[in-house]
């Protein structure tokens, strides 16, 4: 036996008995603050305090350069992100994933973005990755079972209510396979916005044979996100001028960090109402200018700039075109075959 003893249990009787239901509760009460609302919190503080409400409005802009990409026809740029968004739709294999996003990156380089676009969209891209990584980690029920190996099993009261099980390992890496899902889909997205004009995008959309109402519905909102991002700069920087904070304050003092952390959010719920005002009235001007100029006035609508469809482009738009029609069938096509034998 050990010559001497250190006995701290008295030191419990000086703290009140928690009954252990009342534990259970007190954390997950505690984990639910941390996991599901403090870390994703944190990722979004992240992406606003490091890109801001200007910095997404230069992501979806549009930024005129001269590049290869910009020089493409708009019908073939807008096939291209169909066909990402119908190849990470039906992939199943990270190989496949990665060979589609490959494909982005070969035309963000191609585009010869500016070096400030470049940061945003990979900042954006990467916390969006960790993001959606994070939160199918458990959010999946599917790999929160017994037989993986688990990281972080969720008290019994989050549980029984909520359903969310545990973090598993598993979990975390189908996370991130499907943010890869969602990043090359957004990349492509993202690629179109930044290397074609609203109105070249109407443009292209034309090809399509669809109402020209619904053209002209896509071009405008594509059109709308950077004005929006626009007001609320301004809405919010006169709010500051006005001595209002958006920011909480730094204290040491948790109790008035939660309270000017709850000021903060009402005045930026207070902003929306500004920008919606200023949205709505951006898009009666909008409805004014359009009926000025006898939009619908006739079936066929003529276009100030023709953009020719070049043989390039046509080449293009038809290996597109193919490759969509096949990635949409494949899933019946395997799922037919997969019967055969059985027949």
């Amino acid at each position: 036996m050990p010559w001497f003893t250190l006995n701290l249990t008295y030191i419990g009787e000086f703290f009140p008995i928690i009954d252990p239901n009342t534990r259970l509760l007190i954390s997950a009460i505690v984990v639910f603050l941390i996991f599901l609302t403090f870390i994703p919190g944190l990722i979004a503080y992240f992406i606003f305090k490091v890109i801001g409400i200007s910095g997404f409005r230069r992501i979806f802009s549009y930024e005129g350069r001269d590049s290869l990409v910009h020089d493409m026809h708009p019908l073939t740029k807008i096939l291209f992100t169909l066909f990402i968004s119908v190849g990470v739709a039906v992939a199943e294999q990270l190989y496949t994933l990665l060979f589609l996003f490959a494909l982005t990156l070969i035309l963000w380089y191609y585009s010869n973005p500016s070096s400030d676009r470049l940061r945003l969209v990979t900042i954006l891209l990467l916390t969006q990755w960790l993001l959606i990584g994070w939160g199918q980690s458990f959010l999946n029920p599917r790999f929160t079972s017994l037989y993986l190996n688990r990281i972080y099993t969720f008290p019994d009261p989050i549980r029984a209510f909520m359903g969310i099980t545990a973090i598993t390992l598993e979990g975390f890496q189908y996370g991130l396979f499907q943010g890869v899902r969602v990043v090359t889909a957004m990349s492509a997205a993202i690629l179109l916005i930044s290397t074609t004009h609203p109105s070249q995008i109407l443009y292209g959309l034309k090809y399509f044979k669809f109402p020209i109402e619904i053209n002209f519905m896509i071009a405008i909102v594509l059109r709308s996100i950077p004005e929006i991002l626009s007001k609320s700069t301004l809405v919010l920087a006169a709010e500051r001028a006005r001595g209002l904070r958006i920011v909480p304050r730094a204290t040491p003092n948790i109790f008035s960090l939660i309270r000017d952390s709850i000021r903060a959010f009402g005045v930026v719920i207070l902003a929306f109402i500004p920008i919606i005002i200023e949205s709505i009235r951006a898009g009666r001007q909008l409805a004014l200018a359009a009926s000025v100029k006898a939009f619908r006035a006739y079936k066929d609508r003529t276009y100030y700039n023709v953009i020719p469809l070049r043989g390039r482009d046509k080449t293009l738009a038809v290996i597109l075109g193919l490759s969509i029609v096949f990635l949409a069938i494949y899933p019946f096509l395997t799922f037919r075959f997969a019967f055969l034998p059985a027949l």
